[in-house]
This record gives structure tokens, C-alpha cells and sequence, in this order.
């Protein structure tokens, strides 16, 4: 057997063993998920689409230059929707209005958070469904969150792959290569026209919880500091490539650190532009794709 050969039969032994070690985990979490759904109110898409109160959204990453936002712009963002994700329940910065959970390093420990945040006493909640969605279906299952939360269940497209990004909540939202393309796509599905990229780095490995020359106890083998988010250039063609194809159609994606990667694609958001106010919104819902 040639060294290619054997390196493929490899990689597909290793597939299949820990394919079958997930099995039971994933079985287990998405049978519990379905009995713990009447601990929540469960959205639909139309009712989730009407929650939307102004015509901006920040969402916030998890980059050390959050620390560098002025008590000032926090204040002027409060003034827009929010959307938070990933180790973001550790800040205590801004009101959320929105939570997305789809990968999750430490799930008491990450809902435990939640929960004491009074940041998120009004947040709702949208998270991953489905057989892959093991956090998500923890989260829920489990009771994890505060009672009657309000919660809206999503489909996640397309991890690890270049695609257009989805026009219908009902099919789903695609991830590609991290967490913060999936927020993007959920921003556009939720017809915002200004998608503000926040604490979004992708230059170094620091989070705005630890001090700037610590990194997470759980970090993989060989990264460092200064190490790049991984997958980052994959990130920022993505993101840059989807937001030219927004543009048509009147949605400006911008990042909100002059310093991300991001920059390289996307302008660089400016309060000289003022951000809309948030407007109180029916809730009688409406259509759940945007053409």
C-alpha cells in the first residue's frame, strides 16, 4: 500500500472510531432536547423576524479590542440591536438582544454565565437543532437556560465550505469556517441594512477576559499570542466576497476595529454615520427570506 493510500485508510479509521464514540453523546443529547422544549417558548421564524427593532446590529466577537470600546460607544450602541456569541455572556459591557449557540467549549460552565448575566435577562435565544447540534441540544434538553426563555431553533449549513449565503431562515444559516460567518448570515437573514462586525479580530489569539499576554488553559498544541484565529484568511474571503454580494442589495457589512483582518474587505465602521434608533416593532411577523 503506497503512503498515500495508507494515510487515507488513516484518516477514515480515525473518522469512523470517533464517529461512533460521538454516536451515543449525540443520541443522548438529541432525545433530551426533546423533552426539555416545553421548559421555553419556542419562536418561529416570523415571530423571531419581528423582534428586530432598529435598522443596525452590532455583533460582538470575542477579540481583546472590545476593551478598547469608550464607555461613550457602548452607550451609542445601546441605541441598536445587538448580537452576541460564542464567550461573549463573560462581558458585562452591553444589553444582548440575541444569542446565538451553536459550538460550545464548556456547557454548565457557558449557561451558568448566561443565566447570571442580567445583560441577557430579555435575550432571546437562538440556537442549533438537529443530530450535529450536541451543544445546542444539551442547552435545551438539559433545562440549562432560565425558564421560558425565549428560544428560536436553527438549521446549520454548510460547516467548513465556501457557499452563498442562505436567503430563508426556515433552510437555515451557513457557518462555513467559524461561528462569526454563521452571526453574518443570520444578521442578513434578519434584514438588518447595517451589520457591524465587533470585536472581531482575528490577529492573535487574545480574548477581552484575560489579561493581553494570557490565552485560554485550552488551547490547541502550538498556538501562541500571536498565532492568527484559525481558519482566519478563509474567514475574511468569505466574509469579504458575501458582503460585495450584499451590497447589492443595500446591506453594508463593516467591521468595527480598524486593526481586524477584516479591514482588508470590509470598511470600517464610523459613527459620523449615525446608527438608527430602535423603533418598538409589531410582533405579528412577516415574510421569514429576504429576495
Amino acid at each position: 500500500m503506497t503512503r498515500s493510500l495508507r494515510s487515507i485508510a488513516g484518516h477514515l479509521t480515525r473518522a469512523v472510531f470517533y464517529g461512533a464514540l460521538a454516536t451515543p453523546r449525540r443520541c443522548l443529547a438529541y432525545l433530551s432536547d426533546r423533552r426539555g422544549r416545553g421548559r421555553y417558548r419556542l419562536l418561529e421564524a416570523a415571530d423571531l423576524m419581528a423582534t428586530r427593532c432598529s435598522d443596525t446590529v452590532f455583533i460582538y466577537g470575542c477579540g481583546y479590542s472590545l476593551n478598547d470600546i469608550t464607555k461613550q460607544e457602548w452607550r451609542l450602541m445601546e441605541a441598536c440591536n445587538t448580537i452576541s456569541f460564542r464567550e461573549f455572556p463573560r462581558q458585562s459591557f452591553i444589553r444582548a438582544d440575541y444569542h446565538v449557540t451553536g459550538e460550545v467549549d464548556f456547557i454548565e460552565e457557558y449557561a451558568r454565565r448566561i443565566r447570571e448575566n442580567r445583560r441577557y435577562d430579555d435575550c432571546i435565544f437562538v440556537v442549533q437543532e438537529g443530530w450535529s447540534a450536541t451543544a445546542g441540544n444539551k442547552l435545551i434538553g438539559r433545562g440549562l437556560l432560565s425558564d421560558r426563555a425565549s428560544v428560536y431553533r436553527y438549521r446549520r449549513l454548510s460547516q467548513g465550505a465556501i457557499r452563498p449565503y442562505s436567503r430563508s431562515l426556515d433552510l437555515g444559516i451557513v457557518h462555513g469556517f467559524g461561528s462569526v460567518i454563521g452571526m453574518t448570515n443570520f444578521a442578513y437573514l434578519m434584514g438588518w441594512q447595517r451589520i457591524v462586525l465587533t470585536g472581531v479580530d482575528l490577529y492573535d489569539k487574545r480574548y477581552f477576559w484575560l489579561p493581553p499576554d494570557e490565552m485560554r488553559s485550552y488551547e490547541k498544541r502550538g498556538i501562541t499570542i500571536d498565532s492568527q484565529f484559525t481558519s482566519a484568511q478563509e474567514i475574511v474571503n468569505m466574509i469579504g466576497g458575501w458582503a460585495r454580494e450584499m451590497a447589492r442589495e443595500g446591506v453594508e457589512v463593516s467591521c468595527y476595529n480598524r486593526r481586524s483582518l477584516l479591514a482588508e474587505v470590509l470598511p470600517v465602521f464610523s459613527w459620523d454615520a449615525q446608527a438608527p434608533t430602535r423603533e418598538p416593532q409589531d410582533h405579528e411577523g412577516g415574510t421569514t427570506s429576504r429576495t
